[in-house]
């Protein structure tokens, strides 16, 4: 780097002097070349010249001397008016500079100052802390001990404390409560840290005391507001649980009030149409045997709900349950039921699951049930029961190529009593789907239907929540015609039982 890179005066000073330098060169050899000429011109005598060449020389010295004096002394002025120039183009700017500081100092809602090393002296000060601490500056600069002594008694704690964490760590931060002059308290976020030299000395202290009172009474304000929305959740929810147990506990206690009569209705009928058959007629019997029959499908309405109260009202335990061989037991059951049937059960060897037992064991009835059910008409009649991971947990898949139905809108699946089949064509009560929902929901998990007419039902379910995050999460419960290629949806839970 040159000198006049590093220094611009200096460059100026170097300009000069060459200058100068290359002035009395060419004066010097000037003087020298034409000197001697312009004295023969003058005169021819010896000694005259003698006399001249000594007096030549003397005049040269001192001609140049005030010559290089002159130039000196307007060079060395001309750098000073230079020098001076730029001292004032820097203190304008450094004026401005501060000016522009001051301006934004004097904007900003928050206090910035300045202490001295032992925080005895105030450096600067801006103007924002006349308006949060309801007192002029000059009260500030002459005590510095204020500070401490507006903060609320119960936090002066908290204040020294983020005093010695300055000492001990080079800053801190923290939040206490201020007394201004008229008695009202202000929240104060205080943030300072050491300021410290090239030698690594504490030169100042220089911190931010920010007004957030606002925030703290809004932040209140809110946690209020959450509490008395949890309180009247809490409320709303002991509420809805009261009702709902007396819902159940009236479903139940009619239900069984109903059965005594159910059956005595059940009883006589038989009993009438198996001693005066003679006497009723082919139309009597008839009118009797649809009497038998509405009394059975009542007396199966009135256990399907008492099972469906029973769901809300058990407490679940937890153990390892093999679905496969659960499945396996309750088809061998309806085989028993039906020997002529002809149906293909395909099943795992062995799936094991985390689940209630008990409810299990009603879930799957009601799964394998039907879809027993809407496979009699077919003559290859097919049942399966797999499973896979979805999600991070399993999936339990029920399939069937029964009659199937139109599933139409999902939220219509899991109403009560919804059914898709009249009477005529399968029986039911349409129970069993909302009682299927229900165990599922216990369990934490989701239940998905996916059925085409003439095709058949898949039925997927989960008996845990399911982890959206985890692999296979985009491979989660399908339903609606996706779930088509793999199996025929069908209609054997949404009428359920």
């Amino acid at each position: 780097m040159t000198l006049g890179a590093r220094d611009p005066m200096a460059a100026k000073a170097w300009r000069l002097a060459l200058g100068i330098a290359a002035a009395y060169a060419v004066v010097g050899i000037a003087w020298i070349l034409l000197s001697d000429t312009m004295l023969a011109s003058l005169s021819t005598d010896p000694a005259w010249l003698t006399t001249a060449q000594h007096y030549k020389g003397g005049f040269y010295v001192l001609a140049t001397a005030a010559g290089l004096c002159l130039l000196v002394r307007a060079g060395y002025q001309r750098l000073l008016h230079e020098a001076a120039l730029a001292r004032a183009r820097e203190l304008q700017a450094l004026q401005q500079q501060e000016a522009r500081f001051r301006q934004l100092h004097q904007s900003l809602g928050e206090v910035l100052w300045l202490a001295s090393a032992n925080g005895r002296q105030m450096i600067y000060l801006s103007p924002a802390f006349e308006s949060l601490y309801g007192r002029p500056a000059a009260d500030f600069e002459r005590d510095p001990d204020l500070w401490l002594t507006v903060v609320h008694p119960d936090d002066r704690v908290v204040a020294e404390a983020s005093i010695a964490r300055l000492r001990a760590t080079g800053q801190s931060s923290c939040n206490y409560r201020i007394v201004q002059a008229d008695g009202s308290v202000r929240w104060v976020s205080d943030r300072k840290r050491l300021i410290v030299d090239a030698g690594d000395q504490i030169a100042m202290i220089g911190g931010i005391a920010e007004d957030i009172t606002a925030r703290i009474e809004r932040d209140a304000a809110r946690a209020t507001t959450q509490a008395e929305l949890e309180r009247m959740v809490a409320e709303r929810t002991t509420a809805l649980q009261h009702l709902n147990a007396e819902l159940d506990a009236f479903a139940r206690t009619a239900a069984h009030d109903m059965k005594s009569p159910l059956n005595a209705i059940g009883g006589f009928s038989y009993l009438l149409r198996q001693k005066h058959a003679a006497a009723l007629g082919p139309d009597g019997q008839r009118m009797v045997a649809h009497i038998e029959q509405s009394t059975r499908h009542m007396a199966t309405l009135v256990n399907d709900l008492l099972t469906l109260s029973r769901v809300s009202a058990l407490s679940l335990h937890w153990t390892e349950v093999d679905l496969a061989a659960l499945a396996r037991e309750l088809v061998a059951d309806l085989r028993r039921h039906e020997p002529d049937r002809q149906v293909v059960f395909d099943a795992p060897a062995q799936l094991l699951l985390r689940c209630d037992g008990g409810l299990a064991r009603s879930l799957l009835s009601n799964l394998l049930g039907n879809a027993w059910k809407f496979t009699g008409r077919r003559a290859d009649a097919r049942i399966r029961l797999a499973a896979q991971h979805r999600g991070g947990v399993m999936e339990v898949c029920v399939e069937d190529n029964g009659a199937g139905f139109d599933a139409g809108a999902g939220d219509t699946l899991f109403k009560p009593f919804q059914r898709f089949h009249s009477d005529s064509e399968f029986t039911g009560t349409g129970i069993g789907l909302v009682t299927c929902q229900r165990i599922v929901r216990r369990h934490g998990g989701d239940i998905h239907i996916a059925s085409t007419p003439g095709v058949g039902t898949v039925v997927r379910f989960t008996l845990q929540p399911m982890d959206v995050d985890g692999p296979g999460a985009q491979d989660g419960p399908r339903s609606g015609p996706e779930a088509h290629t793999e199996a025929a949806p069908s209609t054997a839970l949404a009428g359920a039982t």
